[in-house]
């Protein structure tokens, strides 16, 4: 899995986030957080740590001003922002350190779950795996994955797929990590997909019921997955399509 760090000065927060944010199963770990930001700035450096989240107003040094010192001592870690403020200044500042994404507080779990998604994407083309062809070597791991090419339009978690296979949640983690170099949440978003984009050619489907056959419940929710994932909406593919 890869290993994120928090940083931000409200300790309820970094709480906060630990434990509402689906961490592993989008293929993350928590190595750490700091309330200081100047001790993240002292431990970083010497860990291995694949993304940064840290808040923008911090006393002592704000976000901005740490990420451009973790880069300058050598961190190359994806860096994303969470603040109450997105004021142009700071928000071109963070991109112009080239930051991977800006969330605004409150935090929407569904927007941090696009974050993590396009976040785990991208730290797997940074270290590509040739993905294993179906099946795999392992016979109860090709089980599992058939259970999840049959179900992908329900709610699927490594917690109830650890209670179908009694399979350890980091085990599960690792398996897709060694096999597809992705996450359950990214490889079970791409079945989605693409059974969405198959229905979009069905002019009779309305848009719609495409979200709810592809196994979402909020048309908002599946329309910016949809974009994030093909870089259009759901009716320019539809017009694609035709």
């Amino acid at each position: 899995m890869y290993k994120v760090f928090l940083v931000d000065d409200d300790a309820l927060i970094l709480d906060e986030l630990i434990r509402i944010v689906p961490w592993e199963d989008n293929g993350f770990e928590v190595a750490g957080s700091e309330t200081s930001p100047v001790r993240a700035l002292s431990i970083l450096p010497g860990l291995s740590c694949d993304a940064v989240f840290c808040d923008l107003k911090m006393p002592g040094m704000d976000g901005n001003t740490l990420i451009r010192r973790l880069k300058e001592a050598g961190v190359t870690a994806e860096f994303v922002m969470i603040s109450a403020y997105d004021d142009f200044e700071n928000v071109r500042a963070f991109f112009q350190q080239n930051g991977y994404d800006y969330i605004l507080k409150p935090v929407h779990p569904d927007d941090i779950q696009l974050v993590l998604i396009g976040l785990n994407e991208r730290l797997s083309r940074k270290n590509p795996i040739p993905a294993a062809e179906n099946p795999t070597e392992n016979p109860d791991f090709n089980v599992l994955i058939s259970y999840v090419q049959e179900h992908y339009t329900e709610k699927l978690s490594l917690n109830l797929l650890s209670r179908e296979f009694g399979f350890s949640r980091s085990y599960i983690c690792a398996l897709f990590q060694k096999y597809y170099n992705k996450s359950l949440t990214i490889y079970v978003t791409q079945l989605r997909m693409n059974h969405a984009k198959e229905l979009l050619a069905d002019r009779t489907i309305l848009i719609k019921e495409v979200a709810c056959l592809s196994g979402y419940t909020d048309y908002y929710h599946f329309f910016k997955v949809f974009k994030n994932h093909f870089g259009i909406s759901p009716r320019e593919m539809r017009e694609l399509s035709a």
